[in-house]
């Protein structure tokens, strides 16, 4: 009963405490202040100066990861752009005007209110963006504002320079095209009195090519040699041995270039199945053309020996899940036992 006791307590703690946090949420939030747009964005005020003056010059960038950058002439005062009419200066004084698309393609100088002032956004799509460039807005006051006598040079404050530099973009480039034989990678029987050994099942094919100079025996893409004596040596139709398939490149190779084989298996054999093929140098072959394929001597070929995996499953696997599944059920039962000693 104790134990019980002390779980009420503890859930009438935490609950408690849950509901503290919902109902001081609101009061926390409502605390935040609601517009903090003035700090977000740039402007050319001067801090700690009197209205009618601007600060000379306001730099920003625009990063190689943002599409945009905003600024503002003035939070406080009415000042105007230039150049206007879609265009910007694209020199170090702010003196050359250029149409802004004829800069970058497809940029853009956006305007929307912010606090009763205009906001500035600069579009530049990163597409546009080879090349690292300086573009410059000019932010002036109106000469009202510049009649105080005080002030020696009424052009001092007047106006604010907009340097944007805009970082370069690496462009993306698209991975080269590859044909399936030049993507698919093959084993090459070169050489005489050589073996070579390699797998192939249903879920990988096999692609192998002959040497310069070498064909392939057997001639016949479906027949092919039973090696499951590991001789090499007898010539059978490859249905008879597995469920697969022996394709030639279609496209004409060039004048140097050996073809491309590639065997498919279809289905799985029931177990492991061995298959030769043999990279003959074609001297060899010819002088041989009155003797088959199979009679024809490994001394001068290359050997491609073929593991096909096979679908059967060992009996000792399948005999292995048997005491997993004991062991679960024993320690299920175990903790059952220890939760209900708990309780």
């Amino acid at each position: 009963m104790s134990r019980i006791r002390l779980l009420e307590r503890i859930f009438r703690f935490l609950l408690a405490i849950v509901l503290a946090g919902v109902l001081l949420e609101p009061i926390s939030s409502s605390a935040s202040p609601g517009n903090s747009s003035n700090s977000d964005v740039p402007t050319c005020d001067k801090a700690q100066t009197p209205l009618g003056q601007l600060r000379a010059q306001l730099d920003l960038t625009l990063s190689s990861d943002s599409d945009s950058v905003s600024f503002k002439c003035s939070s406080t005062q009415e000042a105007t752009r230039e150049p206007s009419n879609g265009n910007v200066y694209t020199d170090e004084s702010c003196s050359e005007a250029h149409p802004l698309t004829a800069v970058y393609s497809n940029a853009n100088l956006s305007e929307s209110n912010d606090a009763d002032k205009i906001k500035y956004t600069l579009t530049i799509p990163k597409g546009s963006r080879a090349i690292e460039k300086v573009l410059c807005y000019k932010c002036t006051l109106p000469s009202a504002d510049l009649e105080d006598k005080s002030i020696a040079n009424k052009n001092e404050g007047k106006v604010c320079k907009v340097k944007i530099t805009v970082d370069a973009v690496e462009p993306i480039k698209p991975e080269p095209e590859s044909s399936d034989e030049q993507s698919t990678e093959f084993i090459k029987c070169a050489g005489t009195d050589t073996i070579n050994e390699a797998t192939a099942s249903s879920e990988s094919p096999l692609s192998f090519k002959c040497g310069t100079g070498m064909s392939l025996h057997p001639t016949n893409l479906t027949h092919v040699f039973d090696d499951q004596d590991g001789k090499c040596a007898a010539e059978v139709a490859l249905q008879t041995l597995v469920d697969a398939t022996l394709t030639k490149t279609e496209t004409n190779p060039p004048q140097n270039e050996q073809p491309v084989y590639q065997l498919v298996v279809k289905t799985a054999p029931s177990g492991d199945t061995a298959l030769c093929y043999k990279c003959v140098p074609s001297s060899s072959s010819n002088e041989k053309g009155n003797t088959t394929s199979g009679e024809a001597s490994t001394e001068q070929a290359c050997l491609l020996k073929i593991s096909v995996k096979g679908s059967s499953t060992p009996a000792s696997a399948k005999r292995a899940g048997a005491p997993s599944v004991v062991a679960f059920f024993v320690a299920a039962q175990m903790l059952l036992g220890l939760v209900y000693m708990w309780i």
